[in-house]
């Protein structure tokens, strides 16, 4: 689900579509390709839910050389540029193990919001979406992320993690 505009639509759907998999085929919203871009970049490239974000918006160049997987990171920059968003958008996602992540991009116009108790979380564009339904939750441990920030909710809804693209991530051997 995405909150914004992807002005990148057209680049990405034909990226999309010359990789070849059955799944990336008649586009009916410009939102569908932030799934196939989440799917290929967990199930072709091997990468986790942290990385994501280094796909849809990589770091810049002064921070990119900064990072401590500055080479991979480029590298990725270079073979996914196709894959770059054009925002502003808000994007709450899930993967097939049932983790539920939240990223925005760089212009992070498009407002989020990750707040909850053990058990039970919620992933908003508003607070007061939050507040509906989960009210009895400690609203000072919400969570909204920033253009750097991916939010990560565990599939048992135990644990939300921050990743953050400044972060060395979890590469593939």
């Amino acid at each position: 689900m995405t909150n914004g505009e992807n002005t990148a639509f057209t680049p990405i759907k034909d990226f999309l579509s010359s990789r070849d998999f059955p799944g990336y085929r008649g586009y009916q919203s410009d939102s569908e390709v932030f799934a196939h871009i989440l799917h290929y970049s967990m199930v072709g490239l091997g990468l986790g839910i942290d990385a994501y974000k280094h796909v849809i918006t990589p770091l810049q160049e002064e921070a990119l050389l900064k990072h401590p997987d500055a080479e991979f990171l480029t590298h990725l920059k270079r073979t996914c540029r196709p894959l770059i968003i054009d925002g502003p958008n808000c994007i709450i996602g899930t993967s097939p193990d049932h983790t539920v992540f939240m990223a925005q991009d760089r212009k992070k116009l498009r407002p989020g919001v990750v707040g909850g108790k053990a058990g039970i979380y919620g992933l908003s564009s508003e607070i007061c979406g939050l507040d509906a339904v989960i009210p009895d939750r400690d609203k000072t441990k919400d969570i909204q992320p920033m253009h750097l920030d991916t939010i990560i909710v565990s599939p048992d809804r135990k644990e939300v993690k921050i990743c953050r693209q400044t972060e060395s991530l979890n590469l593939p051997l």
